[in-house]
């Protein structure tokens, strides 16, 4: 055997060392790149959650939006019928209508960090009932009576409202209130 010392160029030195790749180096850019994959994951589940919750809210809010116009209606035609001296009808049907209305309302699917509001809302619907329960039923109220009646659902629905503002806040969920007191929402979507 014969062996040959040949002098390598320094172009060749340069260019195996440059090849040359430490283990400790390779483990920290693995371990880098792990990691931040990791944190992108992690952020994706995260969002998508927070999208889910958001849309779980709008969905609820919605709905009992409905039901507390739905009961509006009735009340405002107690009312109207009180102030104006005419007698509007409200059939069994009306009645039954209204009680599945509220039954609708205790039953709805309540969001985290939302029971307040549910409660604010079910009482605002159940006062509307009673109070047209009452007209119903033929009750003779006073004027005074009305107008405490009146004034009751008033609060009853400043209160709903001040809660969803804050229901609205604790979930991180933007709003805007216009001039005639019209609230609008919004959330992130896909």
């Amino acid at each position: 055997m014969i062996f040959r010392n040949e002098p390598k160029d320094i172009e060749e030195i340069e260019e195996e060392s440059f090849w040359d790749i430490n283990p400790g180096t390779v483990t920290f850019f693995l371990a880098a790149l792990a990691l931040i994959v990791g944190i992108i994951t992690f952020l994706s589940f995260y969002d998508g959650w927070k999208v889910k919750n958001q849309e779980e809210v709008a969905t609820y809010v919605n709905e009992m939006n409905q039901l507390l116009i739905q009961s509006k209606q009735y009340s405002d035609s107690v009312e109207d019928s009180l102030k104006n001296g005419k007698a509007t009808i409200f059939t069994k049907k009306d009645a039954q209508e209204f009680r599945t209305l509220m039954d609708t309302a205790r039953k709805l699917s309540i969001p985290s960090k939302w029971k307040e509001h549910h409660e604010a809302a079910t009482g605002i619907i159940s006062a509307r009932y009673m109070f047209f329960y009452h007209y119903q039923q033929n009750v003779r109220l006073g004027e005074e009576d009305i107008q405490e009646k009146l004034s009751e659902l008033e609060k009853l629905e400043n209160v709903e409202k001040e809660v969803l503002l804050s229901s609205f806040e604790a979930s991180g969920i933007t709003y805007r209130e216009s001039e005639e007191g019209k609230i609008t929402f919004s959330i992130k979507t896909y």
